[in-house]
């Protein structure tokens, strides 16, 4: 008796915590349960000392509620804490509870029909009194119903415990020892195996419950990692995907689909199930690749797709099918029409048109006697350069980023060499120096030739101090990486510009001043490389390029120093 009301009262206190967690999911239904199980091990604790059988009547009675209602409250919680509350409503629950109801209404009138008890004798047990029971029909429905949603119930859970997640399996395993224990316990009272005590052990075996679902409730996180997002995922995620995903099976049928995929498969989902994917997904089944798309057409509207198709394998590696993953690129489409238009005008007809009003400005200026005219003449003939300029400094861009990641690398140093030798032709004011401190010969990807010539033009080309000092500094940071370091004594860098380039965007007051510094940023991340910027007013400007390292050879036919 005590060890029942020691079940009783754990059974509360794990109701009562269970009902903090409301309203996350199933927490509700848990609490029912639970407080289902005090109920019925609180009024059998009372039933059993009592020894008249009329006088017991009321609290064997009280216990069917507990008893009819827990199986339940097991479905509705199990249903609703993985996930599938769409079969969660009042409708549900009221369905579930029309026959506990109708054998409710059989044992609270036994004493007059024996449909439940054909036979009902006490027997001493000590200080108690055990009831010897002969079942009847009505007894049979109701347990059998019982049984019947425990094993529904549990399946759910059973499922999980083959997850992927050791949280969820965890908690699977607790709840189902919680329920399984009690309704086993059942089970021997039921088909009458004899024990030591001739009680129904039920009630007893609901201690396994209260202290499981104890150990689910604080030491598993019960309601904190509910596995609804995994339940949930496929609606939420592929369900409401905007690009299109087919399902086909190994006969390159079509199995399953979301409603994106219905305006490009031009079928509802009900009319495009088992149908041949070949004739009906675009792209299906070589996918596209290498910069290819596939172009559909429905309702009149163009859009592009990029097609992937993944095979689908048990664990044991064998083919199930094949999901088609159709990414809609239109956009992307589009805006790269846009730019090429935009590449070609900016390449070759502006800078054609740029060339020629620059030798009409410059024919113009050997005409002319006036001075203001002539210094008029010579600002179109230098903006007409400078926006020509734009243009080689664009396709230049182009044919840098455009380079595909298996070209030729270049040795660093000799291309250093050669870029200081040009840049000392350029500006024969200027002062260049090269400190090469690397032991080996440093080879970079070729994008790193573009980067440096117009760091060094930035440098060289600011027009303050009149001879500017430039110098270069070469360090190998690891056997990975290199450091190369162009800094100058001119003017710093506006701050404004430098976080431009360094966060990559551009508006209309916060901007580059043109396409050169562009280059070394897009160059350097080419490389998967990245850039530091340095500028004080009493130094100057300091670049740094740190990038990979594609191969080191050593190498000593270098000084440490040159002066170029």
């Amino acid at each position: 008796m005590s060890l029942l009301l020691v079940t009783a009262v754990l059974a509360a206190f794990a109701a009562f915590c269970a009902h903090k967690q409301r309203p996350k999911p199933g927490a509700t239904w848990l609490t029912l349960l639970l407080a289902g199980v005090a109920w019925w091990a609180a009024f059998y604790a009372v039933e059993l000392p009592v020894a008249p059988l009329a006088a017991r009547r009321p609290f064997m009675k009280l216990q069917w509620l507990g008893s009819l209602t827990i199986p339940v409250f097991w479905v509705l919680f199990a249903l609703e804490y993985t996930g599938r509350d769409q079969w969660v409503s009042r409708r549900t629950a009221a369905s579930l509870l029309v026959v506990p109801t109708i054998v409710a209404g059989f044992v609270f009138t036994f004493e007059h029909h024996d449909l439940l008890y054909q036979s009902v004798d006490l027997v001493p047990a000590g200080d108690l009194y055990a009831v010897e029971h002969v079942f009847g029909p009505v007894f049979y429905l109701g347990i059998g119903y019982s049984y019947l949603l425990t094993l529904v119930g549990s399946a759910v859970f059973v499922a999980l415990l083959v997850g992927r997640s050791p949280t969820h399996r965890q908690q699977s395993l607790a709840l189902l020892v919680a329920i399984v224990a009690p309704w086993v316990s059942n089970l021997v009272y039921v088909f009458d195996v004899r024990l030591p005590v001739n009680v129904d052990p039920t009630p007893v075996a609901f201690l396994v419950t209260g202290i499981a679902s104890y150990l689910a409730l604080q030491q598993l996180e019960l309601f904190e990692a509910v596995p609804v997002p995994d339940r949930i995922a496929r609606d939420f995620v592929v369900d409401g995907m905007y690009d299109p995903v087919v399902v086909v099976d190994n006969r390159d049928r079509i199995v399953d689909m979301n409603p994106a995929a219905e305006s490009v498969v031009g079928f509802s989902i009900e009319t495009a199930l088992g149908r041949d994917a070949t004739d009906t997904v675009p792209g299906f089944p070589a996918g596209t690749g290498d910069g290819e798309t596939v172009t559909v057409s429905p309702e009149g509207r163009v859009r592009h797709f990029d097609v992937r198709v993944s095979a689908i394998e048990d664990t044991h590696d064998r083919r199930l099918g094949q999901v088609v993953t159709m990414r809609d690129v239109t956009k992307r489409e589009h805006d790269e029409q846009r730019l090429n238009v935009l590449n070609r005008v900016l390449r070759h007809n502006l800078r054609n048109e740029m060339q020629v009003v620059s030798g009409c400005a410059e024919e113009l200026e050997g005409r002319l006697d006036d001075e203001t005219d002539i210094s008029l003449a010579r600002t179109i003939h230098e903006s007409a350069r400078e926006v020509a300029s734009l243009g080689d400094t664009a396709r230049e861009i182009e044919d840098m980023l455009d380079s595909p990641e298996n070209a030729p690398t270049v040795d660093l140093r000799p291309v250093l060499d050669q870029l200081l030798d040009r840049a000392g032709s350029s500006y024969p004011g200027a002062v260049f120096t090269l400190q090469w401190n690397p032991s080996s010969a440093i080879y970079c990807r070729r994008p790193i030739k573009p980067v440096l010539q117009h760091l060094l033009t930035a440098a060289a080309s600011t027009g303050a101090p009149a001879n500017p000092q430039v110098q270069v500094f070469v360090h190998a940071d690891s056997e990975d990486h290199v450091s190369i370091t162009v800094a100058d004594d001119g003017p710093p860098i506006s701050a404004a510009e430098r976080a431009v380039l360094e966060t990559g965007t551009e508006t209309p007051l916060d901007h580059a001043s043109g396409l050169d510094l562009w280059l070394v940023v897009w160059g350097t991340r080419a490389m998967g490389g990245s850039l530091d910027f340095e500028s004080h007013r009493e130094t100057g400007n300091a670049v740094t390029v740190h990038v990979p390292v594609v191969e080191s050879v050593p190498r000593d036919e270098h000084p440490a120093d040159v002066d170029s």
